[in-house]
């Protein structure tokens, strides 16, 4: 028997990911996964420093806006990703968990995707009520 191709997984990134900054994960990122659009998920958008931190809030009249992509060889790219987004084996320990939220694409299409969103308190921290995250402001 030979072995089973990943299935599709696709992947929103709302931060530093986004293909508006040039930096080696994002260009990773870029490289090895087809860009399918913007999309937009209901949830919370916060500044921690120079990097944003996202809360998923089904129901939440917010959206947290960003970049879809459908990554060719997830099982490759994921764990390069994890490590960028401080993922750890422990949850505890982790900046960032890595959780699988629905996405809305803006030709109306849902897609499930990998997402990284924020795993500590946002209490202190500077909303970013567009839910867009352009850089450090």
């Amino acid at each position: 028997m030979t072995g089973q191709p990943d299935p599709v997984t696709y992947l929103f990134v709302y931060g530093t990911l986004k293909s508006s900054f040039p930096n080696s994960f994002s260009e990773q990122l870029r490289n090895s996964s087809a860009y399918i659009g913007e999309g937009t998920f209901p949830g919370l958008l916060y500044l921690v420093s120079w990097f944003p931190a996202a809360l998923y809030v089904p129901g939440s009249s917010r959206s947290v806006h960003g970049e879809i992509y459908r990554m060719e060889e997830p099982g490759r790219l994921l764990p390069i990703l994890d490590e960028y987004e401080d993922i750890h084996p422990d949850p505890d320990l982790s900046l960032y968990t890595r959780k699988m939220v629905p996405v809305l694409a803006a030709d109306n299409r849902i897609f499930n995707c990998w997402t990284y969103l924020y795993n500590r308190s946002a209490e202190g921290l500077r909303p970013l009520c567009s839910g867009k995250f352009s850089g450090p402001e």
